[in-house]
């Protein structure tokens, strides 16, 4: 075999493998602090949607939703401890029995999302799907 054809076939044979090393996801990157891609492999396992389309979730504010929260006397707590905080993720359900809803006055104050509830858990606060108890967003140590 002619030595040019061979290098230009080891080239092209080289640059297509490497192609796929370079290749992106197609989906944004979450705003939650615990996000490991667990949010994309959420929205394929959900029987009523292709793959292609995307549920619009909730668009949250932190810097006003800490706000809110100090206004209102948040109860303080401390963070969770390091086994049970691994199993707080976006995307995963939420683990049974750590959750505490908000009260009262500030329970009405938060922003209100049709379909989904706000919960403390230890110093954070996530957002959840109110049907499966999914964790949406986690936003980490706002109630530190």
């Amino acid at each position: 075999m002619n030595p040019i054809k061979l290098i230009a076939m080891s080239a092209l044979g080289a640059l297509l493998l490497n192609s796929a090393a370079f290749a992106q996801p197609d989906h944004a990157p979450a705003h939650g602090a615990r996000d490991k891609g667990q949010h994309q492999q959420h929205e394929s396992n959900r029987p009523s949607q292709s793959r292609d389309e995307r549920v619009d979730l909730p668009r949250i504010n932190e810097r006003e939703l800490r706000q809110l929260l100090r206004r209102h006397d948040a109860p303080r707590a401390e963070s969770l401890p390091p086994g049970i905080q691994r199993n707080l993720e976006r995307g995963k359900p939420l683990p049974p029995g750590i959750a505490k809803r908000f009260d009262g006055q500030l329970a009405s104050q938060l922003p209100h999302y049709p379909g989904y509830e706000w919960e403390r858990v230890g110093a954070d606060v996530v957002l959840i799907e109110a049907a499966t108890r999914i964790v949406v967003d986690v936003l980490v140590d706002v109630l530190r």
